[in-house]
């Protein structure tokens, strides 16, 4: 089974980065899993996804709008309320495109708090780095679920 996740998250914008932390967690521990680091502009790995082709994909992105530290699985297939991040497509868009590419396609947000993304800084908070863990340890849960299906 090929297994894929897409990164996306600004890292001169602080906790904004924490979808790629998840993603070098992820590269360092799971080696059957392929990394994208879409950063802010995840429609520039599309195409790679696309030749890739995974049979399940999980899409990790920083959000603001629920409590900090929270992370969860979003189904936003028909979000209307567009949950804005810092990349140009909304993530309804986003989702409902990679969908077609991938119809398991999965959306993981990290809740950071707003302040922690507006400026230009490098580095992620305690609390980001905390929540990159977790995140992983939801995309760990997933890999569990997969091998006792597959």
């Amino acid at each position: 089974m090929r297994k894929a996740l897409l990164c996306i998250g600004n890292p001169l914008r602080g906790d904004d980065d924490v979808g790629n932390e998840v993603g070098r967690i992820v590269t360092q521990n799971l080696s059957d899993w392929r990394v994208f680091y879409g950063e802010d502009v995840p429609e520039n790995e599309f195409a790679n996804i696309r030749e890739f082709a995974p049979d399940v994909l999980i899409v990790v992105d920083a959000m603001s709008g629920f409590d900090d530290g929270k992370i969860e699985f979003f189904d936003l297939s028909d979000e209307r309320d567009y949950i804005y991040s810092t990349h140009n497509l909304p993530t309804p868009v986003l989702l409902s495109y990679l969908r077609k590419i991938c119809p398991k396609t999965l959306f993981l947000g990290i809740s950071v708090l707003l302040e922690n993304v507006l400026d230009f800084k490098e580095g992620l908070s305690k609390s980001a780095k905390n929540s990159a863990q977790k995140a992983y340890e939801r995309i760990l849960e997933i890999e569990k679920n997969l091998s006792e299906q597959g």
